[in-house]
């Protein structure tokens, strides 16, 4: 598949999502966030992929939004905007669907809809000299890709609130205190980081690392006992796989076992 805002690479077992407008300082356009989607469906079908990683072009990962380019052309009526946001939104959603592990790779800027693109990431590592803000506020709007949901999961409802009300901006070394990243290095060890860490990804069967994310996920939105019950859903499917039975007999043979995704 082309793309003109993405550059889209498989390097097995890795797939490698490039936010690619530099000039722009890779800021959210409609098109980008279409094309994100579209590469997610992509990446879906990659059986062979173990874990994704979502990067930027040049100085920054993403100044965030292209206000002149998600402007043009928008139906501003009610109805019309919630549309258009609606199939905005789904772009990140199809992150979080998807049943591999993605990491974003976060240096420069992570600003509005950067930062809500990398919240729908499984993990964030970032530079330490990185810069993340939800500055909607400050111009009379909010976040509205799924910023202020997922921020409230990754550091809590105090300090989202700080965030997102307030419009602050922090830098790599808060993001890690407060639980926005799992991890902050310095810019120039940021690329291995990030490659050491999708590595660890090759040791573990890819069935379990994908449902063991959608049953994650799931947990924040039902209640325990519809939570329960969706686990035993998945165990029961995990239990029938060669995976499992690879596991338990290179564990009895004290070898290290060979997964399949099967």
């Amino acid at each position: 598949m082309t793309y003109t805002t993405l550059i889209v690479e498989r390097k097995d077992p890795f797939a490698t999502i490039t936010l690619n407008r530099p000039e722009k300082l890779n800021a959210v356009s409609m098109e980008l966030l279409s094309e994100m989607g579209m590469a997610m469906d992509e990446i879906n079908e990659m059986a062979d992929v173990r874990a994704v990683i979502i990067k930027g072009a040049g100085r920054a990962f993403s100044s965030g939004t292209d206000l002149q380019g998600l402007g043009g052309g928008m139906d501003r009526s009610r109805a019309g905007y919630r549309y258009h946001l609606g199939r905005h939104q789904d772009a990140f959603l199809r992150i979080e669907r998807l049943e591999k592990p993605v990491i974003a790779q976060i240096h420069g800027y992570a600003l509005g809809a950067a930062m809500e693109l990398a919240l729908a990431c499984d993990f964030r590592i970032a530079a330490v000299d990185a810069r993340f803000a939800l500055p909607e506020v400050l111009y009379g709007i909010v976040p509205d890709l799924g910023g202020t949901q997922r921020l409230v999961r990754a550091v809590g409802l105090p300090k989202a609130k700080e965030l997102v009300m307030m419009g602050d901006t922090i830098d790599g070394r808060e993001a890690e205190r407060i639980g926005l990243v799992n991890k902050a290095v310095e810019a120039e060890a940021l690329e291995s980081e990030v490659m050491q860490f999708a590595e660890r990804f090759l040791r573990i069967p890819p069935l379990a690392v994908g449902l063991a994310k959608r049953t994650v996920d799931k947990s924040m939105d039902t209640d325990m006992v519809s939570s329960l019950d969706a686990n035993a859903t998945v165990q029961s499917m995990l239990l029938n796989t060669e995976d499992f039975r690879e596991a338990i007999t290179a564990k009895l043979e004290k070898r290290e076992p060979t997964f399949k995704g099967k």
